[in-house]
C-alpha cells in the first residue's frame, strides 16, 4: 500500500523520531551549548537590549531552553511561555512560582489573568522539528506560531529565533506561503542568521 502522506508530514515524523532518540546526556549538553551560542550571538542578532523573552517547555525531544531561561532570570529579563488561545498563542509570564494548567495538547502553561501578544516581546525562542540553512522552519504542524506572527514584518519586534538540535537540519525544506520566516536559528553547534 502506498503512503499518501504529505512530504512535510513524512519529514516531520522522521525528524521527531531522530530528536527523541537523543540520550539525556546529549539533551543536557545541547541545552548548555545553546546558552553559549546565544550569548556569543547577542550583538550579531542586534539583541543588546532585551526585556522580554518568550521560550517554551520542551516536549517530544525538543531541545530544552531551560538553561537559557535561568540565564534570563539572572539577567532580570522577563520570561514568558506560549499559551494556546483558540488558533493562536498569547504569552504568559513565567517564573519559578508559576501556577500551572494543561492545554488541549497536555502541555503545561502558566495560569494568569494577564497575557502579552507576540508583538510585546523582544525575542521569541521557538521550537523546531526541522530547519534548513535558508532559515526555513518546520514546526509541529498546528500553525500556532505562524498564525500568531502572520502580520509581523521582518524588521519589527520580536526577533524570532528557532532552537533545534543539529540533527534536525535538512538540506532544504518545502516552505509554504503561510510559513513565518525566522531571523535566526540556533543549534548547539551552529547559528544561522537569515
Amino acid at each position: 500500500m502506498t503512503s499518501h502522506l504529505d512530504p512535510r508530514q513524512t519529514l516531520r515524523r522522521q525528524l521527531r523520531q531522530t530528536r527523541r532518540s537523543l540520550s539525556d546526556d546529549e539533551q543536557l549538553n545541547a541545552a548548555m551549548a545553546l546558552l553559549k551560542g546565544f550569548k556569543e550571538q547577542l550583538s550579531s542578532l542586534n539583541l543588546t537590549k532585551i526585556n522580554r523573552v518568550a521560550l517554551y517547555l520542551s516536549n517530544d525531544g525538543e531541545i530544552s531552553p531551560h538553561i537559557l531561561c535561568e540565564y534570563c532570570w539572572q539577567q532580570n529579563i522577563e520570561t514568558y511561555l506560549p499559551v494556546v488561545q483558540g488558533k493562536q498563542l498569547a504569552f504568559a509570564r513565567y517564573s519559578a512560582d508559576s501556577i500551572w494548567q494543561e492545554n488541549i495538547f497536555g502541555i503545561k502553561e502558566p495560569m494568569t489573568a494577564e497575557y502579552l501578544t507576540g508583538n510585546e516581546l523582544d525575542v521569541v525562542l521557538l521550537p523546531l522539528v526541522g530547519f534548513d540553512c535558508q532559515g526555513g522552519r518546520l514546526g509541529m504542524g498546528g500553525g500556532f506560531y505562524d498564525r500568531t506572527f502572520a502580520n509581523k514584518s521582518v524588521n519589527t519586534p520580536p526577533k524570532l529565533i528557532g532552537l533545534a538540535h543539529d540533527c534536525q537540519e535538512v538540506k532544504s525544506l518545502p516552505i509554504e506561503g503561510w510559513d513565518v520566516p525566522l531571523q535566526a536559528i540556533l543549534t548547539p553547534n551552529k547559528v544561522v542568521i537569515v
